[in-house]
């Protein structure tokens, strides 16, 4: 074949390929945004993390449900990001601009200066001592030391109990001490107290110090970026993996 007719060849082909490329629409032209979440790995279920020091639990996996959903039915492309911190930093980062939301078990507090969203499950305040302990109802905590998670509920339902309470910084620590016996009880949120328990370390008390539900935080006037998530929580729990997670990390579906 001659050199000028492998030229042309070429160039014909170099033209096809142009002219297809032009045709078809284009699939990087979505905005990408990115939304940073303040988070506290010291949950379990909701969030910890596992040997591989990576975050697993029911937060992490409906972050990622809401990821894959807004990217589905969007114009704009989303990504979500995760930065750990203290459970007590979270509020005063969202409020600094530092970050965009709040995901870690939070439950309301009229005194948490943030926007609210709708709840995305049931939960609620709990009384948790060693196995073995002579403290059989939550009747008998008044009077008795209590850890509690500072700046959570659970310290406001401890003290509404009658304990002395002392408030830690993350609920790992606090489960720690209790098994050292360095405090009578714990209050804590059901679906980490149940998960704690299933070790055998730990009893439950019956009966509810607070009812409550959970929910995410975004800066107090935010309003759009909580519309936002609304949305996925709106279709998440309409969604059949809402109920297949509840299950599985033995928490409570909103009803």
């Amino acid at each position: 074949m001659s050199k000028l007719l492998k030229m042309g060849l070429a160039a014909a082909m170099a033209a096809t390929m142009v002219g297809c490329s032009s045709s078809e629409p284009a699939t990087e032209d979505k905005d990408t945004k990115t939304i940073t979440i303040g988070i506290s790995p010291d949950y379990e279920p909701y969030e910890s993390l596992n040997t591989d020091n990576e975050m697993v639990g029911f937060d992490i996996d409906m972050v990622d449900w809401f990821e894959n959903y807004l990217n589905e039915n969007e114009e704009t492309s989303y990504k979500f990001e995760f930065k750990q911190m203290d459970f007590d930093n979270i509020v005063t980062q969202i409020q600094g601009d530092q970050i965009d939301l709040g995901i870690s078990g939070f439950t309301y507090d009229e005194d948490r200066k943030v926007e609210w969203s709708e709840p995305y499950l049931g939960s609620a305040q709990v009384a948790v001592v060693p196995a073995g302990s002579d403290i059989t109802s939550i009747d008998q905590l008044a009077g008795k030391s209590i850890a509690a998670q500072t700046g959570a509920t659970g310290e406001q339902a401890a003290k509404d109990a009658g304990g002395e309470v002392t408030g830690l910084k993350n609920v790992q620590d606090i489960m720690n001490a209790l098994s050292a016996n360095q405090y009578d009880a714990a209050v804590i949120d059901s679906g980490v107290a149940k998960s704690y328990a299933e070790s055998g370390n730990f009893t439950v008390l019956d009966g509810v110090l607070m009812d409550e539900k959970n929910y995410i935080i975004a800066k107090e006037g935010n309003t759009d970026m909580i519309d936002l998530i609304n949305k996925c929580i709106e279709a998440f729990i309409a969604s059949d993996d809402y109920a297949k997670m509840c299950e599985e990390y033995g928490l409570t579906a909103v009803e």
